[in-house]
């Protein structure tokens, strides 16, 4: 999620100064009456409105073995993520290191005796949906 903007973080710490209520700036700045009380925390207790940083994890992987990594698979391109992991002596999972190959751009090619995905339609074409016909009463 991302963090409330400075300017309406401003905006609140102005409004409680003023005297306003914290449900009536809530409403008024569009967040809920927590995100309020949280940034008058903030201010009071670090006397800043700044987010808090983001605690995202940090790689566990090296510049050097992503490099190791995009070499391995130019080499070998049938190469499996279990052999690119046994071979490279990686410290990830075989789930993480699939998301890290997409997002370097890298991704496996499809095999050739993969069933096609049967996505048909569940009703006939003819069937009409939601709406019903209007009937005379006699």
């Amino acid at each position: 999620m991302k963090p409330i903007s400075q300017d309406k973080r401003e905006i609140i710490v102005a409004a409680k100064q003023r005297g306003e209520k914290v449900d009536a700036i809530a409403l008024w700045v569009g967040v809920a009456p927590s995100s309020v009380y949280n940034i008058l925390r903030l201010q009071r207790e670090t006397a800043s409105i700044e987010p808090k940083p983001y605690p995202g994890k940090t790689s566990v992987l090296t510049a050097e073995q992503l490099q190791q990594i995009r070499q391995a698979i130019s080499e070998d391109n049938d190469i499996t993520l279990e052999e690119l992991i046994e071979k490279l002596d990686l410290p990830i999972k075989k789930s993480r290191l699939s998301v890290l190959l997409i997002g370097m751009g890298l991704s496996f090619k499809k095999r050739h005796f993969t069933p096609l995905n049967n996505n048909e339609k569940m009703s006939k074409g003819s069937v009409k949906t939601g709406a019903m016909g209007k009937k005379k009463l006699t």
